[in-house]
């Protein structure tokens, strides 16, 4: 049976959010591969020492958040919410939107407001975070215009495109993240926040 490592930051929260919601076959197991005395162990299971990490009983493990949330969605042959026919260049385009944009932005503040005090880490400067400020208050407008005229990211249907740009969403209020401004965003949170799954996918675990 697969096992899913995890903990309970930003990208581990999306991927078992999205394992959840799939109702995957998978176990789940939470780990610190940081902590002291944990990096030897966990190094063959993803070699940057970093969770989540999808792992078989033999095999090759795979790392990364999108890719763990693609063999699922295969696995559970849901192509509805990983699609690999004509909307893959679409769903595409918006990871890599929030891997190099919007996510950079919004993971600014969740360091900033979440982490820092959690882990007693030295919070960045007002310079770096006024860069995020200016790239959000860019972005923003970009994301709520595309949302306006669709219910979800790719149309009509839920996709991991809405997991993946929304991930800093349950943190916005802790993380100091205003989107008030923004009504299609809003509306859009909203739905997500009504998924079990992406609303507490630590229940039970």
């Amino acid at each position: 049976m697969l096992t899913l490592y995890y903990s309970d930051n930003l990208n581990p929260r999306l991927c078992v959010a999205a394992a959840r919601y799939l109702e995957a076959p998978v176990r789940y197991q939470a780990a610190a591969p940081l902590a002291p005395g944990n990096a030897e162990a966990f190094a063959p299971l993803n070699p940057n020492l970093r969770v989540p990490v999808l792992a078989g009983d033999d095999g090759p493990s795979l790392w990364e958040t999108d890719a763990i949330v693609c063999q699922l969605s295969r696995r559970c042959g849901r192509t509805d919410f990983f699609p690999d026919g004509e909307l893959l260049p679409e769903m595409l385009r918006w990871l890599s939107w929030s891997a190099m944009h919007w996510g950079q932005a919004c993971s600014g503040f969740y360091f900033q407001h979440l982490v820092v005090p959690r882990y007693g880490l030295a919070p960045l400067s007002d310079s770096v975070m006024a860069g995020h400020a200016a790239e959000l208050k860019r972005l923003a407008p970009i994301l709520d215009a595309h949302l306006a005229q669709r219910r979800w990211m790719l149309g009509d249907t839920l996709t991991y495109a809405d997991f993946r740009v929304g991930a800093a969403l349950p943190f916005a209020q802790q993380a100091r993240i205003d989107l008030s401004a923004y009504p299609a965003i809003s509306r859009w949170a909203g739905q997500l926040a009504q998924i079990p799954a992406w609303a507490n996918p630590f229940e039970g675990l």
